[in-house]
């Protein structure tokens, strides 16, 4: 949904490369942030992810969901996100 998922996240790339998606939306999720079986996917991680990710990026746990209406971002959480802005 995302226009880019970043390097960090890319099993398999398409003969012309690159980390583009389909760009439903105009920001990138870092998804499972802080996950315990997912040692990767800390803020720190997701920091650096995001200094790669062009335009607005969102880390979200299992606890976070986004929803999209007319355009409008909003983020539902029981948890913890961060927003990361370029």
């Amino acid at each position: 949904m995302t226009p880019r998922i970043g390097e960090y996240f890319v099993e398999w790339k398409p003969p012309t490369g690159g980390d583009s998606t389909l760009g439903i939306v105009d920001f990138s999720i870092f998804p499972h942030l802080d996950h315990e079986l997912l040692p990767q996917n800390t803020m720190a991680d997701a920091e650096r992810w995001a200094a790669e990710i062009p335009g607005p990026a969102y880390a979200i746990d299992d606890e976070t969901a986004i929803t999209v209406t007319d355009g409008i971002v909003d983020v539902v959480s029981e948890g913890h996100w961060k927003l990361f802005s370029s």
